[in-house]
Order: structure tokens, then sequence, then C-alpha cells
């Protein structure tokens, strides 16, 4: 009696972050998310025109980025004395100041992690809008993954926001035009990592043979 062994391609597989659960991916249209059935975690949500979209956003946010990060971002104004300051000067106080551990942080986090990721998201982006298949594709998709964890601007602008809270009623506080570049940044980051699916890239990318 001969046993028969059903086989499926790897590339039809899906498994689960959480409970590791592997089972057949099914397709998903735009509109609709995929959850595991064994403990419900959303694994794939396709996103309309995805590569476009983020295309564009990470333009914009890159276009952002240098007013954002050089251009002063209040003036804080106490009986006469005025004082600006940029996420730049920030790292350069704190240096100033023997702060250096502070100062490496603030830089990396908001300044050198934030440009990097911006930028590997504009080279993914444009890679597969133009079906230009790099080798160096898969390596940069783990690159984004792995900075988009460290990328601190949203944690930035909290400490901005306690700090307004807190002054406010002791200094005349001037909103400078870095203060709305960085917003803007902050808003069009999150919306290029929102727009992203993740799926359809390394999709595109494994279908060249290059994962």
């Amino acid at each position: 009696m001969k046993t028969v062994i059903q086989t499926t391609d790897i590339s039809e597989l899906i498994i689960c972050y959480d409970c590791d659960l592997l089972f057949k991916n099914p397709s998903v249209d735009v509109g609709y998310a995929l959850f595991c059935p064994r403990c419900g975690c959303k694994l794939c949500e396709p996103k309309k025109n995805s590569i476009s979209r983020t295309l564009a956003l990470s333009i914009t946010a890159l276009l952002l980025y240098l007013p954002a990060s050089l251009m002063p971002l209040m003036t804080l104004d106490t009986f006469g004395f005025k004082q600006s300051c940029s996420i730049f000067d920030a790292v350069i106080l704190f240096y100033d100041k023997g702060y250096l551990f502070v100062s490496l942080m603030v830089a990396f986090t908001s300044l050198l992690f934030p440009l990097i990721k911006l930028l590997l998201l504009f080279i993914i982006s444009i890679s597969l809008k133009l079906k230009r298949y790099s080798a160096f594709l898969p390596l940069f998709m783990r690159c984004y993954s792995f900075i988009d964890e460290w990328e601190m601007l949203d944690v930035y602008m909290i400490g901005i926001l306690v700090t307004i809270i807190k002054m406010y009623h002791l200094v005349n506080i001037q909103y400078e035009p870095g203060f709305f570049f960085f917003i803007g940044l902050l808003v069009i980051t999150f919306c290029s990592s929102t727009a992203m699916d993740k799926n359809l890239f390394w999709s595109l990318i494994e279908k060249k043979g290059l994962s």
C-alpha cells in the first residue's frame, strides 16, 4: 500500500508571529485583514497603492527632515532674555554640558535613525516602483525593520509637550518654523510607516529570489 504525501509550496504558507501557527495563506483583498484563527493576531492588511503612497510620503518626509532638524523649534522669552534651540542644537548643548550619553541618544534616536529610516524607505519603495530589484533589497528591508523600533521622534515630541505644559506660565513661548516642520515630519513619518505594506514588499522581493 502506497502512501501519498501532499506537498505545499512554502510561498503559500504563513506563520503567526505570536503563536507560531502555520497554515495556508489565503488571498486577502484591500480593505480586509487576515487574523490568526488560533490567537487572533493580525497577520496582514493589504493597502491600496502601497508602493506609490510610501514613495510619495518618504520623499515628503525627506524634504521636511533638514528644516525640522536644523531650524529652531521654539524661542523661550524670560524677562527679556530669549533663547532658541533646534534638535541639532540640543545635541551640541548636551555634549557641551558633559552629558555625553544623553547627547548620543538624542543624536541617534532623533537625528540619525529617522534619516536612515526615511532613506531606506525611499530606496526600497522607488526600487519596487521602478521594478529594479537590487540584491541589497532584503538587507535594506531588515535594516528598516530594526531601525523602525529605535527611531523615536514621537518621544522627542512628548518631551517638547512636557516642556510647554510645565513652562507656559513661567516664560513666553514663541513657536518657530522648525516646530511646524517637526510636527509635519512626525505626521508624515507615521503615515509612511502606516502606508507601507510589508507583506507586499517582501512578496515582490521573494518573487525575484532575493530573500
